[in-house]
């Protein structure tokens, strides 16, 4: 296959860094291009950007999905500098709105906003250019900063479109992009420019077991709750089961899931179903990342990664 990203997500082959760190060793020795290391409930990206760049030199790296709440663009200026100094040399920073639980719940926070969302690409960019009216000096020097937005509503979406260097999309099959794509392109011709660059993490798990099936009922069924995951849900025909879902308890929304959101969302089936997924997106112009077997780390994950991989085995 062509080249493939992939992400550096859950732990999937050991927990803590010990699991990332030989996930993203084995990626690589497979031939996959772009580490994506997510901000999620288990390791900080940036420092474990830190150790990608002293173990992987040269290898492309994307940071995100970063909450943009919890994030200053001088911020993220010095953490692209840093990067930059240690011999990254093709970043790509995604940020999100994340959910209201993470925001609020977990780090106090108040929700993203589509302007302050623009405020920040703008004063990021502005910062990483080396100086800012507020008097804040990169002392690094100018780096490049390409910012993606990770989006789903359409508000959000076309602001991807109008001011970002790229769209990140995740939980969404072949057959909901060109909805998604097409709202991007709304935003792009807004401001007089062409679509930007488009990246899907796509889950893909090869030849799932019994227990990957319950745990992914589990992932799923979570994921109707949540806003924004709930609209994508709907996008690819599961409105009935995302009204259902409202008010019931985690085990009654695990039981909404079926086989086929199973395939759809999750990307189950062989080996030759997961390559086909992966054309697929590559027809509608995306790039992708794969998050193999993510939905339950184990068997799954190495055995997706390597039937999968660039760089065939032998």
């Amino acid at each position: 296959m062509d080249e493939l990203d992939v992400v550096v997500g859950l732990s999937p082959l050991g927990d803590g860094p010990s699991g990332h760190a030989r996930f993203a060793s084995r990626a690589v020795e497979l031939g996959y291009g772009r580490l994506w290391l997510p901000e999620a409930f288990i390791l900080d990206p940036v420092s474990f950007a830190g150790w990608c760049a002293a173990t992987f030199p040269g290898r492309p790296l994307g940071l995100g999905v970063l909450p943009s709440p919890l994030r200053s663009g001088a911020q993220l200026a010095m953490t692209a500098a840093t990067l930059a100094s240690l011999g990254v040399d093709d970043l790509v920073v995604a940020l999100g709105t994340s959910s209201p639980k993470m925001m609020a719940g977990w780090h106090g926070r108040p929700p993203a906003t589509v302007d302050g969302t623009a405020r920040l690409i703008a004063e990021a960019r502005a910062a990483a250019s080396g100086r800012t009216e507020s008097g804040f000096v990169n002392a690094l020097g100018p780096v490049p900063l390409r910012i993606y937005l990770a989006a789903f509503g359409p508000r959000m979406l076309r602001l991807a479109g109008a001011t970002a260097d790229g769209l990140a999309l995740n939980f969404i099959g072949p057959d909901a992009l060109p909805a998604v794509l097409a709202t991007l392109d709304d935003g792009a011709r807004s401001a007089g420019r062409t679509r930007p660059p488009v990246t899907v993490w796509t889950h893909v798990t090869v030849d799932p077991s019994d227990a990957d099936v319950r745990a992914a009922r589990r992932f799923i069924g979570a994921y109707l709750r949540v806003p924004g995951y709930d609209r994508m849900l709907a996008l690819h025909g599961y409105a009935d089961a995302v009204a259902a879902a409202r008010g019931r308890s985690a085990r009654e929304a695990a039981e909404l899931v079926t086989d086929e959101m199973l395939r759809t969302v999750t990307g189950f089936g062989s080996a030759a179903d997961a390559r086909a997924r992966v054309d697929a997106y590559r027809s509608h112009g995306a790039t992708v990342a794969l998050m193999p077997g993510a939905v339950r780390p184990g068997a799954a994950t190495g055995r997706t990664l390597e039937a999968l991989a660039p760089r065939p085995q032998r």
